[in-house]
């Protein structure tokens, strides 16, 4: 028989361990891999006949078994010593009790030789390497308590540095929820304790915190500058998979790296859940690769923290919320009482109502259209709309934290404090934020577009009302004129901004009557008689406007000859260029 005779004080690379060292139940004690314990006791005059591929494996109990039975009733982890007294006489059994140890996910074999077993059955060595599942065999003077009590001890050591662990891991966490740390601190936490990357996301995987490094991660760069996970990543297939199992699963998982989608190494991850509830998950990246152990704890027991903190906060938002949203509807209806009622319930939820503000609307363009065409349930509808506030607002709080945010339907109102010194730039400022609400939602659902709309700056609360009628006029306008993904500053729109106030049918009327003969001409003809007077009102003379149009002042002076005659029109009267500038501009916000 062929034996690769190794040594036990080989095998253990690095000596011996003494494992009745009390101090190692202070230190990290992990359960012993079978190349460790070959150096314990009388293990270590035990010799590996085979399997030396499996020296690594771990062992978490050890158990001398003498029944004849196969295959043999292994735990996991096992490390199974026999004589194979009962199946002496049966080399085949042997066999089946190392492939039976194999399937069970045991640890090792020591088979003590004696007089009844002198030599382990042909083959089972070459068995033992292919199973990768270490084989030894140990002489018949070494007791079974010889090599069993030095492993019993290391396991048990073991066992209890991982109880305590877990307990200081789950006091640690505790303790931060009972003083009121949040999310932040949690994940902090957590990113100490293992030395990792951490980041946690909401339940639409919009970036609640993040702390510790791995910023050479492309995915995780690019999540943290996003402040979520960007949809290419999430909708991926092989993601949404993942994240199921995840989802259903309930406890952390180790999920391999997707390299096509920028996540070059594996992760941790572990949804955090509050009842069936999927508030949010964590990802773990680049922890210890010896401490699974440990990072398997301390996710579950920061998950169960961060799911009381999300909870606690979700409740205090919501009620904040709901106070800081009647104020805010009080004020756009100029329901809010007196002057001194409105700065007592600004004073409540920390609103500095003195100086001059902002009023600003978001709108879903065409909201309706838009579930038509999905077809999706009530829920899935209140769903959609409580993400679209709750992105509306992340941007809005990012550069305004104080800030009155409300939703109404598919809109949200928003009021914003300039202060008692207005910025000389906050029309540019404001814009950009207009801009940046709007590529937020672009990025959460492509094609899911949005217009926005600012009032002037004004004062606080009488001015308020007023504001939010001339912007929502505005809006309604926009919709009407289907002018969507507009970002626009109520004093800037001047002419268009009076016309948001008029009816359709009455700005039709006054476009048909000053320009209807003229269109008219232009569709039987082929003609270019209305862009003809709009080029010449707007340059304001004949030379620019013939300029503009690449044509000879002769043949504009024959155009508006033209344009005299059919619509009657006389262009040098002050009053009627008026009226055909306007009609002129309400024809192009009807698309007439």
């Amino acid at each position: 028989m062929a034996t690769h005779e190794i040594e036990a004080e080989q095998i253990a690379s690095g000596g011996q361990e003494d494992a009745t060292d009390e101090k190692q139940t202070d230190a990290k004690v992990p359960p012993p891999t079978v190349r460790e314990a070959a150096g314990f006791g009388g293990f270590a005059k035990a010799h590996l006949v085979g399997g030396q591929g499996g020296l690594d494996r771990s062992i978490e109990w050890v158990r001398v078994m003498e029944s004849p039975e196969t295959p043999a009733r292994v735990w996991p982890n096992e490390l199974l010593l026999t004589t194979g007294f009962p199946v002496r006489d049966n080399p085949a059994a042997l066999l089946r009790m190392l492939e039976s140890l194999h399937a069970s996910g045991g640890s090792a074999l020591v088979v003590k030789l004696d007089r009844h077993l002198e030599e382990l059955p042909a083959g089972m060595a070459m068995e033992a390497d292919r199973l990768k599942l270490p084989l030894f065999t140990i002489s018949p003077e070494v007791s079974w308590t010889d090599v069993m009590e030095p492993l019993l001890e290391r396991i048990i050591n073991a066992e209890h540095w991982r109880l305590k662990r877990s307990l200081e891991i789950h006091g640690r966490f505790t303790e931060l929820v009972l003083d009121g740390k949040g999310v932040n601190e949690i994940c902090r936490t957590l990113s100490e304790l293992l030395d990792s990357a951490v980041s946690v996301e909401d339940a639409s995987f919009h970036l609640l915190a993040h702390a510790g490094g791995a910023r050479s991660d492309p995915h995780r760069r690019e999540t943290i500058a996003r402040h979520g996970t960007p949809p290419r990543v999430l909708y991926d297939p092989q993601i949404q998979s993942m994240l199921r199992e995840v989802t259903e699963h309930r406890h952390p998982m180790k999920v391999p790296a997707f390299p096509h989608l920028g996540m070059h190494r594996g992760r941790i991850i572990a949804p955090i859940l509050a009842a069936k509830q999927l508030l949010g998950v964590i990802s773990i990246l680049d922890h210890p690769p010896d401490n699974d152990e440990l990072a398997f704890m301390a996710v579950e027991q920061a998950a169960m923290a961060m799911a009381l903190a999300l909870t606690k906060e979700r409740e205090v938002s919501e009620v904040e919320g709901r106070l800081r949203g009647e104020f805010l509807d009080d004020l756009v209806h100029g329901t809010y009482g007196d002057e001194a009622s409105a700065e007592r319930r600004a004073r409540h939820v920390g609103y500095p109502l003195a100086g001059r503000h902002v009023l600003m609307v978001v709108d879903v363009d065409d909201f309706r259209g838009f579930l038509r065409t999905r077809q999706i349930t009530e829920d899935a509808i209140q769903a959609v709309k409580r993400e679209f506030l709750r992105r509306v607002s992340g941007v809005v709080r990012a550069g305004h934290p104080r800030a009155l945010v409300d939703a109404r339907s598919d809109s949200v109102v928003t009021l914003l404090p300039l202060g008692t010194e207005v910025p000389s730039d906050h029309n540019e400022r404001l814009t950009t934020l207009g801009h940046q609400i709007r590529e937020t939602i672009a990025d959460w659902r492509p094609g899911f577009t949005i217009s926005v709309g600012l009032s002037a700056p004004v004062e606080a609360p009488d001015g308020v009302p007023t504001a939010h009628r001339e912007v929502r006029a505005v809006m309604d306008t926009l919709a009407r004129f289907k002018r969507w993904s507009q970002v626009v500053a109520v004093p800037e729109l001047g002419l268009t901004g009076l016309l948001a106030g008029v009816s359709d049918e009455r700005l039709v009327e006054f476009a048909s009557r000053h320009l209807g003969s003229l269109a008219e001409h232009d569709r039987a003809r082929n003609g270019n008689l209305v862009g003809t007077l709009k080029a010449y009102l707007e340059e304001g003379e004949q030379q620019a406007a013939a300029r503009r149009l690449r044509i000879h002042p002769n043949t504009l002076r024959y155009r508006l000859d033209r344009v005299r005659e059919i619509s009657g029109a006389e262009l040098d009267d002050p009053e009627t260029r008026l009226n055909l500038a306007v009609a002129l501009r309400v024809q192009g916000l009807l698309g007439l």
